[in-house]
């Protein structure tokens, strides 16, 4: 992916990995999503939740949220990417960027992976391309992720992709008398320093 001055426009963006493509959903991915769904495991853990765009079963509802994620991909509010096998076309999960604040240019990441592909390195690798995204192509200062504290498996992800520990914060969420996330980070001076030393 090329550097440019300016944040690439989100319906542009598409990157490939070693075994994954990262692009914009499209209406025409319906069908691999609803066939991704269906091949869904029992879950493993409380963690491990269907994606909401592959749950939906009603084809106009699925379009209704394609284009909101146009929208707000246009209007830098929220970018949404699907992650599929290069190989077999085969819908494995998302990865999304939540903009906290679009002066300072920060952004949560978010990962979502489908549980039949679970243990296959398929979130570290679509995470990695995320960060190349977020940094070189929208422009992102600062990248964050949250997770619950016995959320492992999302803090090894977070660790493999780069993202550094940089401690709880208590209460973050009001539930349940208040939830412990612990975070991890990186910014886009450190994120180029260390794939261009």
């Amino acid at each position: 992916m090329k550097k440019s001055k300016t944040p690439v426009p989100y319906l542009g963006i598409y990157a490939t990995g070693q075994r994954l493509e990262i692009r914009p959903y499209k209406i025409s991915d319906f069908k691999a999503l609803q066939k991704s769904h269906c091949s869904r495991l029992s879950a493993v853990n409380k963690f491990d939740e269907p994606i909401p765009t592959a749950a939906e079963a009603d084809y106009e509802s699925f379009k209704g949220r394609i284009r909101r994620h146009r929208a707000h991909g246009k209007d830098g509010r929220h970018f949404v990417f699907a992650a599929f096998e290069r190989r077999t076309g085969s819908y494995v999960g998302q990865i999304d960027f939540y903009t906290i604040n679009q002066e300072l240019r920060w952004a949560n990441i978010g990962y979502h992976f489908q549980n039949q592909y679970f243990g296959k390195g398929y979130a570290s690798e679509a995470g990695r391309l995320g960060l190349k995204i977020a940094f070189d192509l929208l422009k992102f200062h600062r990248v964050e992720v949250g997770t619950e504290l016995d959320n492992k498996a999302s803090q090894r992800v977070a660790t493999k992709i780069g993202l550094r520990p940089e401690g709880v914060r208590r209460k973050f969420f009001p539930e349940n008398g208040g939830i412990d996330m612990s975070f991890y980070a990186n910014n886009a001076f450190d994120w180029n320093a260390e794939i261009n030393p």
